[in-house]
């Protein structure tokens, strides 16, 4: 510990605490400690809320649905399973939406926004030019032919100025890799936790008994 730091009270019960705890307790500190350390917004703006599959765009909300015709009749919201033909539908909640201007970019993942300007059109997939879209649903079709990583882009121009972008990083094929981090962490912090309780768990000295002298 640094010179001049002091742990508190509170600090010192908290680790007494933890050596005390059983392991199944330890373990459900860890998962509950990691769980809570794992970004919920892995993909950016898009993600699950209240039932759906939902793409928060300044102050707005468009929802998602993503199909695969070809391969499965089963929507997927964030990252794609397979490859392929993908059909996106985007609907407006907010009528603020409609009457702006809206474009949808699929960049590759290149590792964040200024690899990705200083050459857009190298890593642009797919483009559809801005357009108001009076009725708030937005359909957008691409095939995949390889397996990667992506961004999508959603951009909302408004007639007095406003510009809302949203960007969220999804995978094609490749779901188990994107959180096998996670799981990796995971187990860390997991097997971290193990060896502390093995390290500090109480010991019971075995007792003997002697033979009673004979008399």
């Amino acid at each position: 510990m640094p010179d001049g730091l002091v742990p508190s009270r509170r600090s010192i019960d908290g680790f007494r605490r933890l050596r005390s705890m059983p392991f199944a307790g330890l373990f459900g500190a860890a998962l509950l400690f990691l769980g809570l350390a794992v970004p919920a917004a892995a993909h950016g703006r898009l993600g699950a809320a209240e039932g759906r599959c939902r793409l928060f765009i300044g102050p707005d909300i468009m929802n998602f649905t993503g199909y695969l015709p070809d391969a499965s009749k089963n929507e997927f919201c964030e990252d794609i399973p397979s490859t392929g033909h993908m059909i996106i539908a985007l609907d407006a909640e907010q009528d603020e939406l409609r009457e702006m201007a809206i474009d949808f970019r699929i960049v590759k993942d290149v590792g964040g926004e200024e690899k990705e300007n200083a050459d857009l059109d190298a890593v642009t997939v797919a483009y559809r030019p801005p357009r108001i879209y009076p009725n708030g649903t937005i359909n957008f079709e691409h095939v995949f032919p390889e397996a990667g990583f992506f961004v999508g882009i959603v951009t909302a121009t408004g007639p007095h100025g406003e510009r809302w972008v949203s960007r969220f990083p999804f995978s094609v094929g490749e779901s188990f890799f994107r959180t096998l981090p996670y799981y990796i962490l995971m187990a860390l912090g997991v097997i971290g936790l193990f060896a502390i309780y093995l390290k500090h768990r109480p010991t019971t000295p075995i007792k003997t008994t002697r033979p009673e002298p004979a008399e």
